[in-house]
């Protein structure tokens, strides 16, 4: 069972195209990933997991004390589609000249070590992590950042399976993935204003509060800042005086052009170093080995 893919890779060369058309300073920036997520969402049409079943009394348990479904530890994963994504990934970034060429040649040379440790990537074994990233000789966190994105396609496809279990009712008060318990990533406003969460880990969306931070969940009105430019009306930054964190938030209802949540992010990194500048810090720092 493999719930349709949300997106398209051609969705996301629009995407790319439509930002860097608005924001030439992103264009090397935005390619790159471009070509990272575009081979993502096409893999993603390749994965193939079992069908996953959680237990009537478990699923209750879940939905009465507002856990997360699932531990990151617990996703499923399609170990074959990962690896043949590793080697298109370190394909495209030795072909886009990228300074992470060098590793992602080592590492499509020896897919077969990278593809042993998806397992301890996932149950966060940074101690076997390590040693793989001597033993093929890169650094861990390049290392990381190809392990992860290989996997990213079985993760948002074990999500969308996952997601079929959430109670409908929820309160949206929560402000962790209710799939995998990861913080969100970036937030987004829709239609009449209901705001969305997009995990940082596997990309589920979720409806929660407008009013409320993810983070701490204070709700005090007075302490809930919005950080924006007229020139940016798509884009502000939602920050919290009682915990200091932020989290970007795009508005589609004035976006007018092709979004990608992924992108989107990385296309707002001004808005980070804004934030911090006001002393803020992020929930989920974007971290971008290029």
């Amino acid at each position: 069972m493999n719930p349709p893919a949300e997106h398209t890779p051609e969705m996301v060369r629009q995407a790319a195209d439509a930002i860097t058309a608005a924001r030439p300073s992103y264009v090397e920036l935005i390619t790159f990933y471009a070509h990272i997520f575009a081979a993502q969402e096409d893999a993603r049409l390749r994965i193939r997991l079992p069908a996953i079943h959680l237990s009537d009394e478990l699923i209750r348990i879940k939905h009465r004390e507002k856990l997360p479904l699932v531990m990151t530890s617990e996703m499923v994963i399609d170990p074959q589609a990962s690896e043949n994504l590793l080697k298109e990934l370190c394909r495209i970034t030795a072909d886009c000249g990228s300074e992470l060429a060098g590793a992602a040649q080592v590492l499509c040379g020896q897919s077969s070590k990278a593809r042993a440790l998806f397992g301890p990537f996932l149950e966060a074994q940074e101690s076997d992590v390590l040693a793989g990233a001597e033993e093929m000789g890169v650094e861990p966190k390049t290392l990381a950042f190809f392990l992860y994105h290989s996997l990213r396609p079985s993760l948002c496809t074990c999500a969308a399976q996952l997601a079929e279990y959430l109670d409908p009712s929820s309160s949206g008060e929560q402000g962790y993935c209710p799939v995998c318990g990861s913080p969100p990533a970036i937030a987004w406003l829709e239609g009449e204003g209901q705001r969305y969460l997009f995990c940082s880990f596997c990309w589920h969306k979720w409806p929660v509060n407008r009013a409320q931070c993810p983070f701490c969940g204070s709700r005090e009105q007075q302490g809930l800042l919005y950080l924006y430019s007229e020139e940016e009306r798509e884009y502000r930054v939602d920050a919290c005086e009682s915990c200091r964190t932020y989290i970007k938030t795009v508005d589609t209802r004035v976006l007018g052009r092709p979004a990608y949540p992924p992108l989107e992010q990385i296309a707002s990194l001004h808005l980070d170093l804004k934030a911090v500048e006001a002393g803020y810090h992020a929930g989920v720092p974007t971290v971008l080995p290029v």
